[in-house]
């Protein structure tokens, strides 16, 4: 036996029977002959023992996925209990609602009569179900109810899809799905399968290069075909359409490493860039021709794989880039510095985060100075050999430092805001506070598009925490940082002064004057592990080492279909040139794994681009433009200005303005406890989202209040994490919870309109005033409507416990403000801890 439990090798060969039939006086002709069949029976028990190891792996794979199916129903449990959906559910819900429920179907097919579907290629085979289930019927004397055997009904679907471009594979797309329903329609219609060659992106020169290179590839068993593509627009006159970037040789006959090739490769094509940007011509649709500017350049690369090469040998030349391939984020100092920050506003006895922000160039102190500040703080009279700690709570007067005092005392300021609202809320502010932006736009240069996208990204990643808080992100951008989690960054909106830097996935639809493919030597990743035969609808995957039966068929399958995928990624790859396509040429040959090699292009045959056409010119500093502004012109735009109303945006759960008509003067008090409160509840903000969502469940129907609100207002708490003020999970009563709950549903008032109420109803307003005009957009908790579904009474749940004045006073303007938005006539604040109810009628 082998050491991975195979058989080993035959070693009985011919010499060693002969010696052994001579020994004991058998002729040769014998020896050969129990040779043979000894070597025979031990194929047989190679074959067996392999065949026995394939059953076996097999039935261990069966029976792992009926432990796995466990998971995945609990995994659908509590997808349910959270009233969540990913991704494959939109899909195969809709899929099961259309193909169960006829009515429901036809209704659909009623309401949606034309359908349009674009990029057809990139769809899997449930969502083409799902069009064949909504626009399509099935024969009387249809045998099966496979979604081909629907016959579409006229005029219903229109699909638009090119199958050479499909390259979606890892998410579920399949090319078999457009090939199949191209020969439905085509079986049933054939007049109704229209091909459409012309193409309105690329010069002629270009089409040429591709119809030469691909159409044999695009033709052959497993790929969709090819059509001829014809151009709409002729070649350009100013060098060649289809170029090769000669990189240099290595020094010597060494063989360069993947890092070395990168290094060369980026080189080349930055100088390239410098040379071509403000040189070189580009047609314009609505100009003629127009100098050529960074944003015309796209580099396309295969995979990211040290993509952060190109990065540096471009930003090295003064040249910015908008990168889509690369996913070093969170490597970005602007990400750092953000990070620090939220570190600071959400923990403000953080030492290390406060000193790195600081430090970094967000702030900019020195090494000395940032000594210095620490060196002057008050010492502690009992241990004066001790320094105070570097924190936010300390007392800024004794920070002389003039920049680190205001930004300190900034900072400060919105950390006792951080507890009140959202962690995108609060770092909007503190960006701005910072000036973090004029900042990063003044380290860059001029070219801080890149920077102050990432920075947009890092506040949209804040928004999914305006529940879980401002800890809870600042965790998780740590982990990611400390990880290296791989993320892409922030896109750009100003693309047209940065080269753009996208992965040829990403690129699909996309187009650029300049089409660079890049990292092209990086190996391609070999197919392996766990596989998914689609049409069968079977898990194959190597268990312990041992590959199961069918694995082999399996993997072969697998392998065909991601080489065309490949071979049609690069086909996307050189059409998103619209006037020039450079193809990198390195002196080595390719590797045979590598992407390169992936496809024939025929290099060798294309012709180089001239550099010597193209000098070298120092590239343009950017310089402030200069403002003409005069006083006259600025006091009149100012006048004009003032004279049109402003526009603000209210939230009612959180904004203090004033409710048109509302007088709080002559309000009733307070109400006295239908039930006191024995001792205050723990939680704060975190008891009030559990019974919050409590509510909506009960009121959507998803929870009946008599299967267990105690277990129930366990499970979220305990899926809130970490949100106590030490970090440790909020200490929350269940019992409290669930009781506070039963009590605000037992209420008179409430009881009374139960029936009728609708959980987080949106309410939206507009309200214009002569020199303002406002935008309201909230959610009341509860609203009940009338037996003509006008709104009558809207109702906000509280858990505070004993509200000032203050408060009360806000919680009215808040209902006041929804009464006024949806025309109800009554508003209930129910305060679910003690049982009261203060009522807020219109104005």
């Amino acid at each position: 036996m082998t050491k991975d439990g195979g058989f080993a090798s035959y070693r009985g060969g011919k010499g060693k029977w002969a010696a052994a039939a001579k020994a004991i006086g058998i002729p040769k002709v014998e020896a050969d002959l129990f040779h043979e069949a000894a070597k025979a029976l031990h194929g047989a028990c190679c074959d067996s023992w392999e065949s026995m190891r394939a059953n076996a792996a097999s039935e261990l794979l069966v029976r792992l996925v009926v432990q796995v199916r466990v998971v995945l129903r609990r995994y659908q449990d509590r997808k349910r209990a959270g009233a969540l959906l990913d991704f494959d559910d939109l899909i195969a819900s809709a899929t099961t609602l259309l193909r169960d429920h006829e009515e429901v179907r036809q209704a659909l097919g009623r309401r949606y009569r034309h359908v349009l579907v674009d990029e057809f290629q990139d769809t899997d085979p449930l969502q083409a179900e799902i069009l064949w289930l909504l626009c399509g019927e099935l024969p009387a004397d249809a045998a099966g109810a496979a979604w081909t055997d629907r016959v579409l009904r006229p005029g219903a679907l229109f699909l638009v899809g090119d199958p050479k471009q499909a390259i979606y594979r890892f998410r579920g797309a399949d090319v078999s799905t457009y090939v199949k329903a191209r020969d439905c329609i085509r079986a049933k219609s054939p007049e109704d399968v229209i091909s459409v060659s012309t193409n309105f992106r690329s010069c002629r020169s270009i089409l040429a290069f591709v119809d030469n290179r691909f159409r044999e590839v695009l033709q052959v068993e497993g790929q969709p075909g090819y059509v001829a593509l014809d151009p709409f627009h002729e070649d350009h006159d100013r060098g060649p359409c289809v170029a090769a970037l000669d990189i240099p040789a290595a020094e010597g006959d060494e063989k360069r490493s993947a890092g070395a090739l990168r290094d060369a490769e980026a080189e080349a094509v930055a100088d390239l860039c410098a040379r071509l940007i403000g040189q070189r011509l580009v047609t314009c649709s609505r100009n003629g021709t127009r100098i050529l500017q960074a944003g015309d350049i796209a580099l396309l690369a295969p995979s990211g794989s040290d993509l952060w090469r190109y990065e540096e040998a471009l930003e090295a030349r003064g040249i910015p880039v908008s990168t889509q391939a690369g996913k070093g984020f969170f490597r970005r100092q602007e990400i750092q510095d953000l990070i620090a920050l939220t570190r600071v506003l959400a923990d403000p006895r953080d030492t290390l985060a406060l000193g790195a922000l600081l430090r970094g160039p967000a702030v900019g102190l020195t090494d000395e100075e940032l000594l210095d500040l620490v060196d002057g703080l008050p010492r502690d009279p009992e241990r004066p050999d001790a320094r105070q700690k570097l924190r936010l709570g300390l007392d800024v007067a004794h920070v002389t430092h003039p920049v680190a005092r205001e930004v300190i005392g900034r900072l400060q300021v919105l950390a006792r805001r951080a507890l009140g609202t959202t962690p995108h809320d609060i770092l909007s502010q503190a960006v701005d506070a910072i000036r973090l932006r004029p900042v990063v736009r003044q380290r860059h240069d001029g070219h801080a598009e890149r920077a102050l996208a990432n920075v947009d990204l890092f506040l949209e990643m804040s928004r999914p925490y305006a529940v879980r808080g401002l800890r809870a992100f600042a965790r998780a951008m740590k982990a990611a940082w400390d990880g290296r989690t791989r993320t892409v960054e922030g896109r750009p909106d100003a693309q047209e002064a940065a080269v753009s830097l996208f992965t040829m996935h990403a690129s699909k639809g996309l187009e650029w004057p300049v089409v660079i493919p890049i990292n092209t030597s990086t190996r391609t990743k070999a197919v392996s592990g766990a596989l998914v035969d689609r049409p069968a609808n079977c898990l194959y995957c190597p268990v312990f080492g041992v590959r199961p039966a069918g694995y082999e068929d399996a993997l072969d399958r697998e392998r065909r279909e991601v080489d065309n995928e490949r071979v049609r990624l690069w086909y996307v790859a050189a059409t998103r040139a619209r006037e020039t396509l450079v193809l990198p040429r390195f002196p080595e040959p390719s590797d045979q794994t590598s992407w390169a090699s992936v496809i024939a292009l025929g290099l060798d045959a294309v012709s180089a681009i001239d550099l010597e056409r193209l000098p070298l010119r120092p590239m343009a500093a950017v310089t402030e433009t200069l403002n003409e502004q005069t006083r006259e012109v600025f006091a009149s735009e100012a006048a004009t200005v003032a004279r049109h109303r402003r526009l603000t945006w209210i939230v009612p759960s959180r904004d203090d303005a004033p409710v048109p008509g509302f007088e709080d003067a002559g309000s009733e008090p307070l109400p006295v406890p239908t039930e006191a409160v024995s001792a205050p509840p723990q939680g704060g903000r975190e008891r009030g989202t559990v019974i919050h969502k409590l509510l909506e469940e009960i009121l959507t129907g998803e929870l009946d209040e008599r299967d267990g609100l105690e277990a129930r207002a366990r499970f979220l708490a305990g899926h809130l994490g970490p949100c106590g003020a030490d970090g440790r999970p909020a200490a929350l009563d269940p019992a409290d919870i669930a009781a506070c709950v039963a009590r605000a549903l037992a209420l008179p008032q409430v009881a009374g309109i139960r029936e009728r109420l609708r959980a987080e109803v949106p309410v939206y307003a507009y309200e214009a005033f002569d020199e303002e005009e406002r935008a309201i957009s909230g959610v009341a908790d509860a609203l009940a409507c009338d037996e003509h579904g006008q709104p009558e009474v809207v109702v906000d749940w509280k858990s505070d416990v004993a509200p000032g004045e203050g408060e009360l006073l806000g919680y009215r303007a808040q209902v006041a403000r929804y009464l006024a938005a949806t025309g109800a006539r009554l508003g209930l604040i129910v305060f679910v801890t003690d049982g009261t109810i203060v009522s807020v009628t219109p104005a």
